[in-house]
């Protein structure tokens, strides 16, 4: 379980850990008549991941002729060093560390969005009686350590005056001044995470998902380097990838509890709790929705979602100047693989 920040720091370092990996390369590889691609995705193996990860286990990329190996995130991971390098083929990374990456020099092609609603949020007391950001006006609100300029972001994209709502600073994993009523709220929270953590204390809470309000990003989103992309055999392989990994979700879709479980029985990684992994698949499941996903298919990319990225990264003050999208997303490999309609 983590929280994910709006702004990405130090994203261009510990790549080196991994380049000893046997067999990752700069483009595709073949061998038995199998491609072999490495793929970094966007954190460690729970629910989150187990699109890829149970399309590896079912055999789906292998019977679309793809020998695939899934780099699980961490720390000394950095998506964005590692395709940029050509360690990876693919990465998974959210569009603030993708759009960093473009204004250092980089080059990339995004062809693919995991969620249609940023999952970070603020969690608030139920009690409190906060259900929408104006009802913040004459309330407490416990502000993570680094997460002022996005909460000042917020109130001002949605007309609250940051003068009438009062705040205190909290440490990035502080639960415990919301759970005593010393706060009405706290922000930035990961919608799958604090809010059970409170419950389960016996306190009842309203979750406000910063993407409902002005602040949305299509996290996890699937992105090769430009150059990669621009040979016709390459694409050709991503649309074996896309379809393999689309076929993998189909159950979470239908059933995340039992994906959930699936996750946990499977010992991944050491550490997850079955009630958080079931909490946050059945809670993740509505993230990944969204009208364009039920007419489209899911994965779709919003290019009005990037665009609201975009801004934001700029007026946050984390970057300077807008990165042109001209160019950056694609439709063209989901419109290959016949994504599948939730």
């Amino acid at each position: 379980m983590r929280l994910r920040t709006f702004w990405m720091k130090s994203l261009l370092a510990g790549a080196a850990l991994l380049s000893s990996i046997p067999g990752i390369g700069a483009d595709t590889a073949h061998a038995a008549g199998m491609t072999k691609l490495h793929v970094v995705l966007g954190y460690i193996p729970d629910v989150e991941m187990y699109g890829p990860e149970y399309a590896l286990k079912q055999g789906y990329y292998k019977a679309e002729g793809l020998d695939v190996t899934l780099i699980p995130a961490g720390q000394g991971v950095d998506q964005i060093q590692m395709v940029a390098a050509g360690i990876a083929q693919i990465g998974i990374a959210n569009p603030e560390q993708i759009l960093a990456g473009i204004g250092q020099g980089e080059k990339f092609k995004v062809f693919a969005g995991q969620f249609q609603t940023q999952p970070i949020a603020m969690t608030c007391r139920k009690d409190s009686g906060v259900t929408k950001p104006a009802d913040l006006v004459g309330k407490t609100v416990g502000v993570k350590v680094n997460a002022d300029p996005y909460f000042k972001l917020f109130l001002s994209k949605n007309g609250v005056p940051a003068d009438k709502v009062k705040t205190t600073t909290i440490g990035p994993n502080d639960v415990s001044l919301l759970i005593a009523g010393r706060i009405a709220c706290e922000i930035t929270t990961f919608a799958f995470n604090e809010p059970l953590i409170v419950q389960q204390a016996g306190v009842p809470t309203t979750v406000l998902p910063l993407g409902d309000y002005g602040l949305n990003s299509q996290v996890d989103s699937f992105f090769v380097k430009d150059a990669f992309f621009a040979k016709p055999e390459n694409q050709a392989v991503l649309v074996k990838f896309l379809r393999a990994t689309a076929k993998g979700w189909v159950s979470f879709y239908q059933d995340p509890k039992a994906a959930a479980n699936w996750i946990i029985d499977g010992n991944f990684v050491d550490g997850l709790d079955r009630t958080q992994q079931i909490f946050q698949a059945e809670q993740q499941v509505k993230f990944m929705k969204s009208p364009l996903t039920a007419e489209k298919g899911i994965f779709w990319l919003d290019p009005s979602i990037w665009a609201e990225t975009d801004a934001n990264l700029v007026a946050a003050g984390v970057n300077k100047s807008l990165v042109p999208l001209n160019g950056l997303l694609t439709t063209s490999i989901l419109e290959q693989s016949d994504m599948p309609k939730f």
